[in-house]
Parts: structure tokens; C-alpha cells; sequence
């Protein structure tokens, strides 16, 4: 239905343009007053081009009534005259035009999709809040009451695996409520000086038995220059965790996960590279959305909530498909002045932590 509506959009344009040049080419070119009225008129396409389809949209209709008016310039040239310099002015003004145009018109749409997105965001988290503050209080006690009911029981009591199952499963729960409820409640971040290649090592040591479960390989790769600047520790550590148990989770026994650190103009740049099946291209924009997830365990927040703690510091989370197979997740932070760099060599170095 939505490229249906388009198409009549698209026909609506190009038949308005091409009146308006039938107009242009059968009027004389002695009538001025017309032309000058005609060349208005060129601008109502313009402006439904760039409502309808934004930057897209003004290019196109801008190209389109420039190359059809060329012939007609052509023919008419005068060896640059007065008439000819007022008709390359008008050219560059419509070309000026649309592209301000399009761009301030591609800017609103975003800044109304950030919008909508923002508030779409805010009702499902006071939503998820209060259902998880419901299912955290009955959770504990049924995981706690499990507990002490499983070592009072006899090692070689029947019931003990079935408990085993029942307090899994609850921990399991806890865990998904604890998702739920960080990323409802509203997140404040006390940054502080920190080394991220610290930060890195430490989260990179605490995922390494789920890799050898997974008999992945986890490597670090640490840029040694890389300055110190401001960020929540804690906060970022979640990031980490997210972002390199999915890794590690995406890809197969025998593959390799990678987290590096480096600098990309003048901004600090993490990187979290595995390599499993990949991302299909149909769920490019579910990605970081709340409850989505491919996987059979999970409550699907894991990466909405380390793209929530990246923006809360300034900075952005976006993935990228590997050339040979697997996804890179690309974590960059806000911009740093360069004095701000360690004035020692830059290289990289290989850690692979015991």
C-alpha cells in the first residue's frame, strides 16, 4: 500500500513537471512575462518532490527540470547576453533551492522519527518497569524457597534434579526481570576518567569462561596510545558484557571473537567482531528494539539497553556485516581534541587473556 501511494506521488510530479515544460517549449520566447511565470511555477514540484520524498526527492526534480530546460537554453543562447545571465541565475537559484530545501526537510524527518522513536521507547520502559517490579518480588522468594528445599534434600533424592531445573529457570527469570527493569527506569551516568583498554581486559576476562564453554576464542586488541577520557565504568562494563556475549553466543565452535579499541578521527572507537551467520538484511532495522531477538533464550533487551547507555555518553552504536561472514558492532564516542592523545608510538598489540 505505501508503494502504491508513492508511485502515485512520483506520477503526480512528473506530470505536473511536464506540463509546466510543455508550457515553456510552445510559449514564444519573446513572451517574457510568461516565461518568468512558468519558471515560478517549476518550484510547486519542487517543494511536493522534497515534502514527499525529502533530499531524494529535491534532487531528483531539480535534475529532471534542468536537463529538459537544456535544449531549450541551448537554442536560445545568445553568446552569453544579459538574458543569458539572468537565465544561468535562475538555474543556480532553483539548484540552491531545492538542495536547502531537501536537506532541511530530511532534518525535520529526523529529528520527528527521533521523536516518535523517544516517546514509543518511554511507554514500552514504564510499561516493562512496572510489569518486572510485579514478577521480581515472586521470582526471589520462588528461587529462594527452591533453594533451601533443594540442601535439605539427600544426594541421591530423584527430586533434587527437578529442583536443579526450577532454580535455573528462575535465576534465568531474574535475569531477564533485571533487563527489564534497567532498561525501563531512567538512566543517569556519573562519568569519570577512565582506561577503557582496562575496562576492556577486566570484561574480556569475565566472559572467557562462556567462550570456552562455547570453544570460541576471545581476543582483545588494544590500541596502547589511546587517551584517557570521561565515561561511566559500571555502565560501559554492561555494554561490554552485552555486546561480547552476543559475539560469542552468534558464533560457532572454532571461530573467533574480537574486541578491539582505536582511534578513528579524533574519536575513540570499540569494536566487537564476530563471526557467526550474521545479520539478515530483513531485520537491519529490529535490531536494537526492544523484546527482539533470534535467539530461543533472552528477553531481547540486551542491545536496546547498550545502545541506551552509548547515547546516554554522547555517543552512537551501530553494526556493520563482515566482508566474509559475521557482524561488527562499532561503538564510537564523542570526539576528543587531538592534544588530548598520549604522545607515544601508536600500535597495536594482541592480548589474549588466560
Amino acid at each position: 500500500m505505501r508503494y502504491r501511494k508513492n508511485w502515485v506521488k512520483v506520477v503526480v510530479i512528473i506530470f505536473m513537471t511536464g506540463a509546466i515544460l510543455g508550457l515553456y517549449y510552445l510559449t514564444s520566447y519573446q513572451m517574457l512575462y510568461r516565461h518568468a511565470f512558468y519558471s515560478i511555477l517549476f518550484y510547486v514540484p519542487l517543494v511536493l518532490g522534497s515534502f514527499w520524498f525529502g533530499l531524494k526527492g529535491s534532487i531528483g526534480v531539480c535534475t529532471g527540470v534542468t536537463l529538459c530546460l537544456l535544449p531549450y537554453e541551448i537554442i536560445q543562447w545568445q553568446g552569453f547576453s544579459l538574458e543569458d545571465f539572468h537565465e544561468m541565475l535562475e538555474v543556480a537559484l532553483f539548484i540552491v533551492i531545492a538542495l536547502i530545501l531537501g536537506f532541511l526537510v530530511e532534518r525535520e524527518r529526523k529529528k520527528q522519527t527521533a521523536l516518535v522513536r523517544a516517546e514509543s521507547l518511554a511507554a514500552i520502559g514504564k510499561a516493562v518497569s512496572e510489569i518486572a517490579h510485579d514478577m521480581k518480588t515472586p521470582l526471589m522468594a520462588m528461587g529462594g524457597f527452591a533453594s533451601q528445599i533443594y540442601r535439605g534434600l539427600d544426594i541421591e533424592d530423584p527430586n533434587r534434579k527437578k529442583l536443579d531445573v526450577v532454580i535455573k529457570e528462575t535465576a534465568r527469570l531474574e535475569s531477564m526481570v533485571k533487563d527489564m527493569l534497567d532498561f525501563g527506569r531512567h538512566l543517569e551516568i556519573q562519568p569519570k576518567k577512565t582506561d577503557l583498554n582496562k575496562l576492556v581486559m577486566e570484561t574480556v576476562e569475565m566472559v572467557q569462561p562462556i567462550a570456552r564453554e562455547a570453544e570460541v576464542e576471545l581476543k582483545a586488541e588494544l590500541e596502547t596510545s589511546l587517551p584517557f577520557f570521561l565515561f561511566d565504568g559500571p555502565r560501559l562494563k554492561q555494554v561490554l558484557l552485552n555486546l561480547t556475549t552476543n559475539a560469542i553466543q552468534a558464533s560457532p565452535a572454532g571461530e573467533r571473537v574480537f574486541v578491539k579499541t582505536l582511534i578513528e578521527s579524533h574519536r575513540v572507537v570499540l569494536k566487537v567482531i564476530d563471526h557467526g551467520c550474521g545479520i539478515t538484511e530483513e531485520h537491519y532495522e529490529s535490531v536494537f528494539r526492544p523484546f527482539f531477538s533470534t535467539k530461543k533464550t533472552g528477553a531481547g533487551l540486551g542491545l536496546g539497553i547498550a545502545k541506551k547507555i552509548v547515547e546516554a555518553h554522547g555517543g552512537e552504536v551501530i553494526f556493520s556485516p563482515n566482508q566474509g561472514k559475521g557482524v561488527t558492532f562499532n561503538v564510537y564516542f564523542p570526539p576528543f581534541k587531538k592534544k588530548a592523545i598520549r604522545m607515544e608510538q601508536r600500535r597495536n598489540v594482541i592480548i589474549t587473556p588466560c
